[in-house]
């Protein structure tokens, strides 16, 4: 009975858990234009290459088709990173949400696996 109480105590601790990460996941953005720009960078912790799709969205989740995103679709080798680019215009102030979606795939058939990770930026345009 001991040692199956050793045994199950042990599991709990299992290992760390690692996911797939965007970085920053969060920030403030100033810009003296018009325009602004984010360089975000994706990261695949993965032991397999991975594809991930980029999506955006307002505060509230609602897609945004006003904002450029370069690229959209982002093939990341294991345990690598690859760097993407947002950008688009700004009034006065803007919030924007960046989702970075994966499909763990098992011999190129099926989900297994779909993790979401989102950071949430804030651009704010300064008055000269």
């Amino acid at each position: 009975m001991r040692f199956i109480l050793i045994v199950i105590t042990l599991m709990t601790y299992a290992g760390p858990s690692y996911g797939q990460a965007l970085s920053p996941m969060k920030g403030n953005i100033k810009t003296y234009t018009d325009v602004f720009a984010i360089q975000l960078q994706a990261i695949n912790p993965y032991d397999t290459a991975q594809t991930f799709s980029v999506t955006l969205s307002d505060e509230e989740g609602n897609p945004v088709t006003d904002i450029e995103l370069s690229p959209r679709v982002l093939q990341i080798p294991p345990n690598g990173a690859r760097s993407f680019f947002v950008w688009g215009l700004v009034n006065k102030e803007r919030r924007v949400m960046v989702c970075l979606t994966s499909a763990y795939f098992t011999n190129g058939v099926g989900a297994q696996i779909r993790g979401e990770v989102c950071g949430k930026y804030q651009v704010s345009r300064l008055a000269l």
